[in-house]
């Protein structure tokens, strides 16, 4: 296939020249137009990922978890950051053999979160045209931008594989990274507040992007219901994660560290002051430390994940734009987190004769819809201003089509090439239009909704541990508690559960005892440019990204990492029959739903129709 250059057209295809191409072009094309078609295509890749991990899900939450492992190798072409959370958190919960290489691929999310923090920082730093780009160019990049909870959870889950492993230094390092991300996020977070604000005010600027707005309040229809309940609107941000801050101080306090446990616990209490225990631990710390070596029982921390992460979904609404004098309807695409379903409490925790008392640390759920909420005057700014462009554009090839119609009139010629013209003008606005009905739903789907936790002291060695399942089962099986400080890790699925320990023999794997994250190629850092060690890729033109993305569409590879294999799963072991009985309380499940009168996404099929133009 041939490449054809916009500034090429005139030459390759005469009548472009009667569209006065220099003024098309100052219609914000340099920022706006050829993206639009960057975003078509790859907008298409990663909604159609986002849909087979959707079609997943019921996989998921039926606990097979083999089978949703392979959909989701099946499900991304590119190896990205949300591929590696994804597969590294199912193979944690397939069980503790799958634990080496669940620490392998969350090492190699981790290391690309990191040089996400450091390209994101200077996209916003260096200047305002950086800002702006980074503001208006979701949807364009198969790169993927983690959520800040899903950051703060990133940490937590590889502090808990350690754990598994044996290894508390290393869990503690988790610990402390989540602090010093947390700085980081917030700044990003005001950072990206700043460049919505200054890229609405010059879009104010502009005759032709003047109606852009980032307030979705101007946008009728949107359920901002859902993102708006009590829960969500009792949080702080989206990114503090109350039991990752606890865990964070129960790892420190394990380690002796009480001038690092202190802040993890005190955090806990003021995200979460209803938590008992919470207050309980900070009260206890100095004597738990100093009466370490004495301690005769087995100090523990229950974690327990239910429920499953809401999906975000394109919602389609149609808005009126004025250009030029009249009213247009275009249709706009906005992600829609949906209601929540299948919400499940512990009702009974044992271990050995004694009760836990599951107490709600997280509410992840809520944590995802707060962050959609900040982010929407983004996503709103993005797609207005991409609807005005297509529009402003369509209406000056009309009117371009219209003086050529006329200029033929009075030399008695033909008007073919009006009607092309007029033609294009209909390309212009159907690719464009199309284009920005593109928004980024990806998201770490593979989530618990809640967690819960408990703390106890209990008998060192072989423990029962009894729980009920959201089915209304009870399964039940032994842990074993060794002196000193345990974690045990519960997932519940509907009708079975993954545990998982601390210092657990076989999650350590014999042939590499300490897990590394696959190879990832990073420049070296220019001296005083950037404060961390990574260094951003450097920008592609937008023609350079749209050849890159047109010849390697079809299979692309990973050119920065190098995917771990996956070896046959261990799927949990199904609830057996033998040790069940009938549950003390049913499940609590709430009234749930999908949103009603959503318009379904269609994904645009243009790619022939632009051959056919341009060969």
């Amino acid at each position: 296939m041939r490449t054809i250059r916009l500034k090429s057209l005139s030459t390759h295809y005469p009548i472009f020249k009667s569209l006065n191409l220099p003024k098309l072009l100052a219609l914000d094309f340099s920022k706006f137009g050829a993206t639009l078609l960057v975003c078509l295509l790859v907008g298409c890749a990663t909604q159609t990922q986002q849909i087979k991990m959707n079609e997943s899900k019921e996989q998921f939450k039926n606990g097979d978890l083999q089978n949703t492992a392979a959909a989701i190798q099946g499900a991304f072409k590119d190896k990205n950051t949300l591929y590696f959370m994804e597969l590294g958190e199912v193979q944690r919960l397939q069980g503790s053999s799958q634990i080496p290489s669940s620490t392998q691929n969350l090492l190699a999310a981790d290391q690309l979160v990191s040089r996400w923090e450091v390209t994101t920082s200077d996209k916003l730093r260096r200047s305002f045209s950086g800002a702006s780009a980074y503001v208006l160019s979701e949807g364009f990049s198969s790169e993927y931008d983690p959520k800040p909870y899903e950051v703060s959870l990133l940490s937590q889950t590889l502090a808990l594989n350690h754990l598994s492993q044996g290894r508390w230094n290393d869990a503690m390092v988790e610990a402390k990274k989540m602090a010093q991300r947390e700085k980081v996020i917030e700044e990003l977070i005001q950072s990206q507040v700043v460049a919505v604000s200054n890229v609405e005010r010059d879009q104010q600027s502009n005759p032709n992007t003047r109606g852009a707005t980032s307030r979705i309040e101007n946008i009728n229809g949107y359920p901002i219901n859902l993102l708006d309940d009590e829960e969500t609107r009792s949080l702080k941000n989206s990114y503090q994660n109350p039991g990752a801050y606890y865990l964070s101080g129960f790892i420190h306090e394990s380690q002796g560290e009480a001038s690092l446990a202190a802040p993890g616990y005190r955090l806990a209490i003021e995200l979460r002051p209803q938590v008992n225990f919470f207050k309980t631990s900070i009260a206890k710390l100095d004597s738990n430390i100093a009466n370490q070596a004495k301690k005769s029982f087995a100090d523990t921390l229950i974690i327990i994940d239910t429920g499953y992460m809401p999906k975000i979904i394109p919602y389609q609404i149609s808005q009126s734009f004025n250009i030029g004098g009249n009213p247009k309807l275009v249709t706009l695409t906005f992600p829609v987190i949906e209601k929540s379903t299948e919400r499940y409490r512990p009702t009974m925790v044992q271990l050995g004769d004694r009760v836990a008392n599951p107490e709600l640390v997280a509410n992840i759920d809520a944590m995802a819809r707060k962050n959609l909420h900040d982010q929407m005057p983004a996503y709103v700014l993005r797609a207005s201003s991409r609807a005005l462009v297509s529009l402003a554009a369509q209406y000056a090839a009309d009117r371009a089509a219209q003086q050529a119609a006329n200029r033929n009139n009075q030399n008695n010629q033909n008007n073919g090439g009006a009607a092309l013209i007029g033609a294009i003008a209909g390309l212009i606005t159907g690719y464009s239009l199309q284009a920005i009905n593109v928004t980024d739903v990806r998201h770490w789907s593979t989530l618990p909704a809640q967690t819960y936790m408990a703390r106890m002291g209990l008998p060192i060695g072989p423990t029962v541990l009894k729980y009920t399942l959201p089915s209304g089962v009870t399964a039940s099986q032994t842990v074993n508690l060794v002196g000193g400080y345990n974690v045990v890790y519960i997932r519940m699925f509907r009708n079975r559960a993954t545990v998982l320990t601390s210092n657990d023999p076989a999650a350590i794997s014999p042939t590499a005892p300490v897990a590394s994250a696959p190879a990832v190629a990073i420049p070296a850092q220019p001296a005083s440019v950037l404060p961390a060690t990574l260094e951003p890729k450097p920008s592609e033109g937008t023609f350079a990204g749209f050849k890159k993305l047109w010849g390697g569409f079809q299979d692309p590879q990973s050119e920065a990492l190098t995917p771990v294999a996956t070896p046959a799963p261990a799927v949990p072991v199904p609830v057996s029959s033998s040790n069940l009985t009938p549950a003390p309380t049913p499940s609590n499940s709430p009234a749930s739903g999908n949103i009603e009168e959503a318009k379904p996404y269609e994904p645009p099929n243009l790619l022939n129709s632009f051959q056919q133009l341009f060969n």
